[in-house]
């Protein structure tokens, strides 16, 4: 995995994992709907064993976390994207999104799938679609498919 980094307005986003402040993250995401109930080593755990987005304010704080669990060719799972409320209005998450997706590691992972009970539509304007087979579940569930020479 390379340690690449993006930067934006004084934000950085970056795959350093030495730079994830673990108190920081871990409780942003003990204050999630996806991950109240997960302890804390195991939540650490599986951001250790990811390709980990951090975004770092200008002030080089934690500002927010993006996952993806992928075998950067067939498949990934965009999961654990949470940009802390002090610094949302500013497209912070929008970019953090589109940097997962257009990550060179991860741009010709064919499908892309997550999991949210309340961003469709934010994950709509990234071509994510629901999964329509009726069910809650399905609702829930969204996947991007790229068409196989996509992205490369």
């Amino acid at each position: 995995m390379s340690n690449a980094e993006w930067v934006r307005r004084g934000f950085e986003i970056s795959l350093e994992k030495d730079r994830l402040d673990r108190e920081a993250i871990t409780k942003m995401l003990k204050a999630t709907y996806w991950a109240h109930d997960v302890p804390e080593t195991v939540l650490w755990n599986s951001i250790m064993n990811s390709r980990a987005y951090g975004l770092f304010s200008p002030e080089g704080e934690q500002a927010g976390i993006g996952r993806m669990v992928t075998d950067l060719s067939r498949f990934a799972w965009m999961s654990d994207v949470y940009v802390l409320p002090v610094h949302r209005g500013q497209g912070l998450g929008e970019w953090l999104i589109h940097t997962m997706l257009n990550d060179p590691a991860v741009a010709g992972v064919r499908r892309v799938m997550l999991s949210t009970h309340d961003a469709q539509d934010l994950y709509k304007r990234f071509g994510f679609e629901e999964i329509a087979d009726g069910s809650e579940e399905a609702r829930q569930m969204m996947q991007l498919l790229r068409a196989p020479d996509e992205g490369n």
